[in-house]
């Protein structure tokens, strides 16, 4: 579910939600201990508005297939950029764990940068 989606069930303004959003990411760490790298890594986006439709706000996270909590994540929200300069981050920094699969919506941009014999579309 979007930010904007999430504003009608729970009251609170989208921009509230995405401010704390930035807030707790503060606290997460940008990637895994060595020893924690996931056999199985799940990928997703999230893109939302911030202020007006043409600040376009993109969510990614990495989270272990076999274990809660996020490994990875990364907000972009620089105008200008796009979905994929807003991956290409994040897959500098998941990208060397060398998972056996990563796992996808089969977003476009996910192909750009997973090999096809380690990416799983669901």
């Amino acid at each position: 579910m979007g930010l904007r989606g999430i504003e009608p069930v729970t009251g609170v303004n989208h921009n509230t939600i995405l401010n704390w959003v930035k807030l707790a990411a503060q606290n997460l760490p940008n990637a895994p201990q060595s020893s924690e790298i996931p056999q199985i890594t799940e990928i997703d986006e999230l893109q939302t508005f911030a202020g007006s439709k043409k600040k376009k706000v993109w969510i990614w996270s990495a989270i272990d297939h076999g274990h809660q909590g996020i490994l990875s994540w990364l907000i972009g929200d620089t105008p200008g950029r796009c979905s994929t300069a807003t991956f290409e981050v994040l897959w500098s920094r998941i990208g060397r764990w060398q998972c056996f699969w990563y796992i996808t919506d089969g977003y476009l941009v996910d192909s750009r940068f997973i090999e096809e014999a380690n990416h799983k579309r669901e």
